[in-house]
């Protein structure tokens, strides 16, 4: 309706007509959105044309609570409407400043005398305005939201038609008001959501229920995450359930189902297939909307990813398998290591008693070397459980390497090419050198083996320094500085789930007959027990490359304080076994043997009283703490197995030694702890003789310790 047909429209209805009319043009602007200053000027526009003379003039507050801003003046001078915005609420702010201060109307009908315009009538009187009263406008919780103002241009007072006409305005201002802040805070409410949303390290989304429901919104993460554009997600409302993992669908749509049934919250955690190929974890959370006129049930969800904390997870599970699996071979590994030390002693009885051309030394001979042979293959598995006894060092990789190299040649094949690139300084390393060795022996041959009809394998040295983000990638290595030992093949390298136990031990991919599945298991003992990490990176068709980081050490650091006897020292080949007793070494001082192993205890004891010894048996540590308690004599030598029920051996050496300060100790072990290789207490150094060990072995070392001299 154009001004002046409304105009004459106004002026031609009586009072209740033209409210009636004000009231339906406002409320259709506030429902079509109209903004603000226009609702307000119609408003004032409105009820000028109605009451000629009249000019009417609306103050918004601003949010601070204490300023009146321009809101609409269609009359009123242009320069006195800027005067006036920005004036400051008070107790004597003229007419529209002091009833918002007040909260109640304000009638001035001579702004040239009242004192209520004292700072402010050299605004007015200028314009010729002389009257104004204000009504404060208040939103429905009585909140003031402005004041709706009538100047005149003579002093006056207002009349009852006035009065009705401006509370009318008043009230259609402050709905239109409320409405407008109402608008801009859900605006407001919407950006902030949408800013978070946009924000999170998650895919948000809105969908209609069932697998197949259009998905309405996907919020742009959908991009960096899966790598797609939200418009090209939307467009198919199958893209969804084609992009979950195979292995993951069913289950997926099980949970979509139950959460249809009940509408409870929707929860799954499945793998998407992105773009360029990756494989990523999800965690879905999803909840049911209020159901929209003209659509089909709507829920709204989260999907965070959980592509690391699932690696890490699983990093874990692995490891504390690795670490059962340890604790289980090293058991084993123990309790066959007595077994073969019996059989081991017994075969020596027996074949002592034999004459050289007896035909049945020969088998007697056969059952020594199947004994090496089985106590070699414990070795392994202690090493895998990080409970074989090493002889730590503190040795450059660089030399070791170079020392390997020599014979990798003739190990590895002609038609394999080997580089070696050692690092460009020392590598210093604390280690067993022996058994760093046979880590990289044992991976160079399971590089042959991936590499029947040839290929290259590399073996690297080189210094690293893993800080903080290195450390979480890499299974969390703490941060500092290392040597990589890393061996790389172009083989036919390894699928995921082969990777997931290539540590275990007996596990192996390669032909009945061909392997032990040992060689990685003792690697990743070696490497374990050497505080050191290992990871493996392979793909099928791509190579395999292991990398093995060790801590950097200085040269200065002190060596270890144990004298240490692998268990191949304790063996010797075969053929140069002792033919007979009288070859060991002999003695006559008194020995305290203490051992929980009744076969063992006994085999101990006969054998130390053949050469000459006195010798004391205790079953475990309590007995033996009473005997040497009450024994009167010297005891030269303390003979203890380290792993005993109640007190272990090295407490029992521990509580033994200020009784018996001259007393030597020497420990017997199916293995050895890292904490039993350090005897504090004791004030001399102690010998390890691991198990399964000759009879003969044990004469030396009873003779050797014995005949140690103290520094």
């Amino acid at each position: 309706m154009s001004t002046g047909i409304q105009k004459a429209l106004s002026q031609s209805l009586g009072p209740l007509e033209s409210l009636a009319l004000l009231n339906e043009t406002l409320l259709g602007m506030i429902r079509t959105q109209a903004p603000l200053p226009k609702i307000l000027d119609v408003l004032c526009t409105h009820i000028e044309q109605r009451h000629p003379g009249l000019q009417c003039s609306i103050l918004l507050l601003d949010a601070d609570g204490t300023t009146l801003r321009h809101g609409a003046a269609p009359s009123l001078p242009g320069e006195y409407s800027r005067l006036v915005d920005g004036i400051e609420i008070g107790p004597c702010a003229g007419s529209c400043g002091t009833a918002v201060y007040r909260k109640q109307s304000v009638i001035v009908s001579d702004i040239a005398t009242d004192p209520l315009w004292s700072n402010f009538r050299q605004l007015a009187l200028p314009h010729g305005l002389r009257a104004c009263w204000s009504t404060p406008i208040a939103s429905q919780d009585g909140k003031v939201l402005g004041t709706f103002a009538v100047y005149y241009r003579e002093p006056r007072t207002p009349d009852a038609e006035h009065v009705q006409v401006v509370a009318h305005a008043t009230h259609l201002a402050g709905i239109a008001i409320e409405h407008d802040r109402a608008k801009a805070e859900l605006r407001a409410a919407e950006a902030r959501y949408r800013t978070l949303v946009e924000r999170l390290p998650a895919i948000t989304y809105v969908a209609e229920l069932g697998a197949g429901g259009p998905w309405h919104y996907v919020s742009p993460q959908i991009e960096t995450m899966l790598g797609f554009s939200p418009a090209e997600w939307l467009s198919d409302s199958m893209n969804w359930v084609n992009h979950i993992y195979p292995e993951d669908r069913e289950i997926v749509l099980a949970a979509e189902n139950l959460f249809q049934e009940t509408h409870d919250l929707f929860q799954a955690e499945y793998r998407m297939c992105a773009r360029d190929g990756r494989v990523l974890w999800f965690r879905d959370e999803g909840v049911l909307l209020e159901q929209s006129q003209g659509r089909g049930p709507l829920m709204q969800g989260v999907m965070y990813e959980i592509t690391e904390r699932k690696r890490l997870e699983d990093e874990l599970r692995h490891s504390q398998k690795m670490e059962a699996v340890g604790q289980l071979a090293g058991g084993v590994a123990h309790d066959f290591n007595n077994l073969l030390m019996l059989i081991q002693a017994h075969n020596e009885h027996l074949r002592d008693y034999l004459a050289a051309d007896d035909p049945a030394r020969k088998d007697a001979l056969q059952i020594e070397n199947a004994v090496t042979r089985a106590a070699s293959l414990t070795a392994q598995l202690l090493t895998f459980s990080r409970k074989q006894v090493l002889r730590p060092k503190i040795l450059d990789l660089n030399a070791v390497l170079a020392d390997v190299g020599k014979m990798l040649h003739r190990l590895i094949g002609e038609n394999i090419e080997v580089h070696i690139v050692p690092a460009s300084s020392p590598a210093r390393v604390k280690a067993d050198p022996g058994q760093i060795e046979q880590v990289i022996l044992n991976l160079a041959v399971n590089s042959r083996d991936a590499m029947p009809a040839g290929g290259q394998l590399t073996i690297t040295v080189r210094k690293v320094e893993l800080d903080e983000n290195d450390s979480r990638n890499h299974e969390g290595a703490p941060a500092g500085k290392y040597i990589m030992l890393s061996v790389s093949d172009t083989g036919a390298g390894m699928d995921t789930e082969t990777q997931a136990h290539i540590f275990e031990p007996f596990f192996t991919t390669k032909a009945p007959g061909k392997g032990t599945g040992l060689g990685l298991a003792t690697v990743y003992g070696v490497v374990k027990q050497s505080d050191g990490w290992i990871w493996v990176d392979s793909k099928p068709g791509r190579g395999t490359t292991f990398q093995i980081y060790l801590p950097c050490v200085h040269p200065e650091s002190s060596s270890e304080k144990i004298s240490l006897d692998e268990s191949q020292s304790n063996q010797k080949p075969a053929a140069q076994a002792a033919s007979s007793v009288d070859a060991s070494p002999k003695g006559t001082e008194t020995v305290l043997v203490v051992e929980d192993q009744d076969g063992i205890r006994d085999i101990v004891r006969e054998s130390l009283c053949r050469n000459g010894y006195k010798v004391l048996i205790a079953n475990d540590g309590d007995e033996a703490l009473q005997m040497a308690g009450a024994y009167p004599d010297p005891i030269h030598l303390l003979i203890t197995d380290l792993l005993m029920p109640n007190i272990g051996g090295r407490e029992l050496a521990q509580r033994l030694t200020p009784l018996r300060p001259a007393m030597k100790v020497l420990f017997m072990s199916g293995y050895s702890e890292q904490s039993a290789l350090d005897i504090g207490t004791t004030s001399h150094s102690a010998t390890v003789l691991q198990k399964p060990f000759s009879l003969d072995a044990l004469a030396r070392h009873v003779r050797r310790v014995l005949d140690e001299v103290r520094s």
